[in-house]
């Protein structure tokens, strides 16, 4: 059975409880979980709203977690409880049935071509697409409250058959003009897990506080990128926000391993200083400063990207001292290395980093 919500205002005459009101704003509440969908609990990217489904259905919002867990979340709106609940088990079979390719059609149906998948999910949770999706699913219902009996249904489906199902209640306070929602959970989250046969996992793995992993361009097509890097000290992306942004992490004193597509790691190295505009970029030359795109080698493309007035595609780059490197055809390459499409992004994975270093020739007390 869910726990009571209540919330009192401090006042100097003492705690003063807030009267609940009917969570009657449905819509409202959709808007509000598809623009932050961690108010559900679990930090989410929405596949889509009001999905179609093949048997006449329209799921309110589908979502995918970290691990690559398909999420059904139905509101109650103006059905009985016990038909949402029925609803919810209809859509999660139809759910189950879904691959990758139809993953990605409803991602591009609710959000448009701009993006992919995979890019809106690197963004998000700072690492690649899982090789599996859907393995899993978890069906849950936005509610302000529900009657006994369902709550029974959902506690037995849950506890007794390990079926993935959850209830979430919100409740709804005024005070004056302001509105404030609480939340909790018909079964607690962790122990609901753990009854579906899942062990309660960590999000991420444990990130060491220094690693990045940064992406120069690929070796297959014409692109200077990792020239550009190795030559004059300065990671690089251009052509939008998705790209550039994640440079916008990288700091001071950390560490980054560069990789470039299709060859491989290519080499190890310390930011020296803040992401900037390309165009403002110097490099010292003997003994003077002189602008990063006068230099021998910069190619007409990445000038013609770096002097964009548009701020939103010009070129920005990160300067480094490199460690190590290496010419692009003796690139670090094995099965199980971590590779990803974004940027830049916190390097979590142990076996990547001490492989790059051992080929390297560098140890952790490397500066």
């Amino acid at each position: 059975m869910a726990v009571e919500m209540a919330i009192w205002r401090m006042t100097s005459a003492g705690p003063q409880l807030l009267e609940s009101s009917p969570l009657d704003f449905e819509d409202r509440l959709e808007d509000m979980l598809e623009g932050d969908p961690s108010m559900s609990g679990t930090d989410l990217l929405i596949l889509g709203r009001q999905v179609h489904t093949d048997h006449g259905g329209f799921v309110d919002l589908l979502a995918l977690d970290v691990d690559g867990r398909v999420h059904v979340l139905e509101l109650k709106r103006d059905r009985t409880p016990r038909e949402v609940v029925a609803q919810t088990l209809d859509y999660g079979s139809w759910v189950t049935g879904l691959d990758l390719d139809d993953l990605e059609q409803i991602f591009i149906s609710h959000h448009g071509d701009e993006k992919q998948l995979d890019e809106a999910f690197a963004g998000l949770f700072d690492r690649p697409l899982p090789d599996v999706v859907n393995d899993e699913q978890q069906f849950t219902i936005v509610a302000s409250e529900l009657d006994p009996r369902s709550e029974r249904i959902v506690e037995f489906l849950a506890e007794a058959y390990g079926v993935p199902i959850n209830a979430v209640f919100f409740r709804h306070f005024n005070e004056g003009d302001r509105e404030y929602l609480a939340r909790t959970w018909l079964l607690d989250p962790q122990q609901a897990e753990a009854k579906a046969g899942r062990s309660v996992r960590s999000k991420r793995r444990p990130w060491n506080g220094q690693d990045f992993y940064v992406v120069l361009g690929r070796s297959d097509v014409e692109d200077d990128r990792w020239s550009i890097a190795s030559k004059h000290g300065f990671l690089n992306a251009g052509g939008g926000s998705w790209y550039w942004k994640p440079l916008q992490n990288l700091k001071p004193g950390h560490r980054v391993f560069a990789y470039v597509g299709g060859a491989g790691y290519v080499g190890i190295g310390r930011v020296t200083g803040e992401m900037a505009l390309a165009r403002d970029a110097k490099i010292k030359v003997a003994g003077g400063y002189q602008p990063l795109l006068e230099q021998p080698g910069i190619s007409p493309r990445f000038k013609e990207g770096a002097l964009l007035d548009d701020p939103e595609l010009a070129e920005r780059v990160v300067p480094v001292e490199w460690l190590k490197t290496r010419p692009l055809p003796e690139a670090v390459r094995e099965k199980g290395l971590f590779a990803s499409q974004l940027t830049a992004c916190k390097l979590r994975d142990e076996h990547t980093i001490a492989t790059v270093e051992s080929a390297f020739g560098i140890n952790k007390t490397t500066v």
